[in-house]
């Protein structure tokens, strides 16, 4: 008899528990709250009269449409995460969005941001549908599975993702915005709150622009900073911090010195020592040897640069940002023409070497 009374006990908590299901994204509890009313109206004593009424400390009614007891979505949002150089995110931000601000030797953030984008995009395999160079681009379709409900119903939803760039007036500041552009959900006959969704959505999207703005700083971490239209590291002529002509690479020195060594051996230098505390480079060049290299760049009478035979000592000299490559031959440095004749197959074999 005792054991039949367990028996049933058993059976009426698990009964009174499956009744009791409340899905972990559903908030749960005494809803009360919704029901108050505000207090009637004060009654004077006999004889005895009101004072004016004072509006002072009036509650006034809530103006929103958002979800109220059991309808809130009790599960934590996925924040964006501004783990790039320069990103950041407003604290009073209502939307999935990150700015980056441009940073020293970064001379433009738009560019760099963008190429980022479509870096990352590649990196990960994902297709863009649609894009607007510089404004918007269409990611599509993503998939994500999950389970849902109380007999942990599979669920696949398809999305197409939106990243919106709005540069500032001034150029120095960009913002992407993420937000999920179309949905299809399969969940075979199970039907799926449509906040919830709303919620996973929110979500997806941060999970697109954290892995968007996480490729951007593993580039910055290679020690790029600026880059060209095509997405590769941005090269030009100036001057280096002594004055010298130079050739400029807007990357941070450990970047530059370590694809520096092969750049030289494929433009016909022969690299006899080196020494990176002082970030100098010792090599000899020979006008006359054609090599085995096939690059564009080559001169008419078979040397890859425009440059006389002899023995040169390369400069690298930069910080984290920038950094300058200059050419010493007989202790002078090389002049500006030399610099302007040299530009081309040197900026294009550095990026070469650097292909992100």
């Amino acid at each position: 008899m005792k054991a039949n009374l367990f028996v049933l006990a058993g059976v009426a908590a698990v009964l009174v528990n499956a009744c009791g299901f409340t899905p972990k994204e559903q908030a749960a509890g005494n809803f009360d709250y919704l029901e108050v009313k505000n207090d009637v109206q004060l009654q004077p004593a006999p004889g005895k009269q009101l004072p004016p009424v004072n509006k002072r400390y009036e509650v006034p009614q809530p103006t929103h449409n958002t979800p109220l007891g059991e309808n809130v979505v009790v599960l934590a949002p996925k924040l964006v995460w501004p783990v790039a150089n320069g990103s950041r995110v407003d604290e009073d931000e209502t939307k999935t969005r990150v700015y980056f601000d441009e940073l020293d030797g970064m001379n433009d953030v738009e560019n760099f941001v963008w190429q980022g984008l479509l870096q990352g995009i590649e990196t990960r395999g994902w297709n863009i549908v649609e894009q607007q160079e510089k404004q918007r681009l269409v990611i599509g379709w993503l998939p994500e599975e999950f389970e849902y409900g109380e007999d942990d119903t599979d669920v696949e939803i398809q999305r197409q993702f939106e990243i919106t760039m709005n540069t500032a007036e001034h150029g120095r500041t960009t913002a992407l915005l993420s937000t999920v552009l179309q949905r299809e959900v399969n969940s075979g006959s199970e039907a799926i709150d449509e906040l919830y969704l709303a919620h996973r959505d929110n979500d997806a999207a941060a999970q697109v622009l954290n892995t968007l703005v996480s490729e951007i700083a593993i580039t910055q971490a290679k020690g790029v900073a600026s880059v060209t239209d095509d997405g590769s590291v941005n090269i030009q002529a100036g001057f280096d911090e002594d004055g010298y002509a130079s050739i400029i690479v807007s990357a941070s020195f450990n970047f530059t010195w370590g694809v520096m060594q092969d750049v030289l051996n494929e433009l016909g230098f022969e690299v006899d020592d080196y020494n990176q505390q002082t970030g100098r480079y010792y090599a000899s060049y020979d006008a006359e040897s054609t090599g085995n290299s096939l690059a564009f760049w080559r001169e008419s009478n078979g040397a890859r640069v425009a440059l006389p035979s002899g023995d040169y000592e390369i400069k690298v000299t930069g910080d984290r940002q920038k950094t300058s490559v200059t050419l010493f031959r007989d202790g002078q440095a090389i002049s500006p023409a030399q610099v302007s004749d040299i530009f081309a197959p040197f900026a294009a074999e550095i990026r070469n070497q650097s292909s992100l």
